[in-house]
């Protein structure tokens, strides 16, 4: 863990690195004003954890980036307090931010996330080369948001063939968490194109009404948005929404989006969505392809969108190899998530690490 602050500069820095066993630790820069630092730590230490996960499962070895010899762990960086709107003042503190980065010595790589953007990694790139999200005129793979939402239709098809016995979303409705966000907003679109009857709601009303008007979706308020009866509920704003609380008060049958840390109490949380005959999808498998996007920007031939979306694609392979595990095993399908990713974290520490090629 590397704790930095910068009084004059104004940045309260943590950079968590959860795990190396299959590379350097791959993670976003989370920029938010969490009201301690003891919520900032943890939320940083469940996201980093989160990430080598989601790398173990995003990067196996039928990959087009595992056959590269390219591997990733885990890691996660946050930036604590209100992003400056000084175009300035954000300049300078991304660069200081990158030098942070660049004394870690290649352990660390990051990316865009909550409160970031393509335009603060070119700033950083400047400084360092461990960034990757890079526009697609600078041999980069873009915004990654597009492609987490691809990647999120790709593991609901797999949850739909196992529930209903049909991977079409035609007619099946889902309510969207978070429809105004970055990745709420291009799942929106991608589920209304196919057939898809949406719900949706976020705290950004505006940006929701906008959404809405273009994908014909239903608003509802925010805390009832869980509570509405559809075939699948989708998370796509900030974790612990599903607890005690709210697994009572769901009426579906899938639970699958982006947000990271959906689950308050993970092991007890995913137990109860079983108990409850829901199909719950992990985060770490089912919102991957964003991090398979912009690690494909370390592939030695550089970029490339189809040998991508190829590995994104794959999100949809590893979640009916995982839900035919839960079944077959009784266990919830996060369960049998968290299994194979420790499997492969625990094969590459058996056998020795994969060769990397990075940069």
């Amino acid at each position: 863990m590397v704790l930095w602050n910068d009084e004059k500069l104004g940045l309260e820095i943590s950079i968590i690195i959860d795990d190396t066993t299959l590379g350097p630790g791959l993670g976003g820069t989370r920029w938010r004003a969490y009201p301690t630092k003891t919520e900032a730590l943890v939320d940083n230490s469940r996201l980093a954890r989160d990430m080598t996960y989601k790398l173990a499962l995003a990067v196996g070895e039928d990959t087009e980036l595992a056959k590269a010899g390219v591997s990733f762990g885990g890691g996660k960086a946050v930036i604590r307090g209100e992003a400056t709107q000084d175009k300035n003042k954000r300049k300078e503190q991304l660069r200081a931010y990158a030098e942070l980065i660049n004394s870690i010595g290649g352990r660390f790589v990051t990316s865009v996330d909550v409160g970031t953007s393509v335009d603060d990694v070119i700033v950083m790139r400047e400084v360092t080369e461990w960034v990757t999200g890079l526009p697609q005129e600078m041999g980069g793979s873009g915004d990654p948001s597009p492609v987490t939402a691809m990647g999120v239709v790709w593991g609901l098809k797999a949850c739909l063939g196992a529930v209903y016995d049909t991977e079409s979303f035609k007619g099946k409705t889902v309510a969207i968490q978070g429809i105004a966000g970055k990745v709420g907003g291009s799942l929106a679109r991608m589920l209304a194109s196919e057939g898809a009857i949406l719900i949706g709601a976020d705290i950004n009303e505006a940006g929701a009404q906008k959404i809405a008007r273009e994908v014909g979706a239903r608003l509802i308020p925010s805390d009832e948005i869980h509570k509405q009866e559809c075939d699948i509920f989708s998370a796509n704003a900030f974790g612990g929404v599903l607890n005690d609380d709210t697994i009572p008060e769901l009426r579906c049958r899938i639970v699958g989006g982006a947000a990271n840390n959906q689950l308050w109490e993970p092991r007890k949380h995913a137990a109860m969505l079983q108990d409850r005959g829901i199909l719950h999808a992990p985060e770490f498998w089912i919102n991957g392809g964003g991090v398979i996007n912009v690690a494909h920007e370390f592939h030695p031939r550089g970029y490339s969108q189809e040998r991508a979306f190829a590995d994104i694609k794959r999100i949809y392979d590893r979640g009916k190899e995982m839900i035919e595990t839960s079944r077959k095993e009784k266990m919830p399908l996060f369960t049998a998530a968290i299994r194979l990713a420790e499997d492969r974290i625990r094969k590459a520490k058996t056998v020795g690490k994969p060769a990397q090629r990075h940069g």
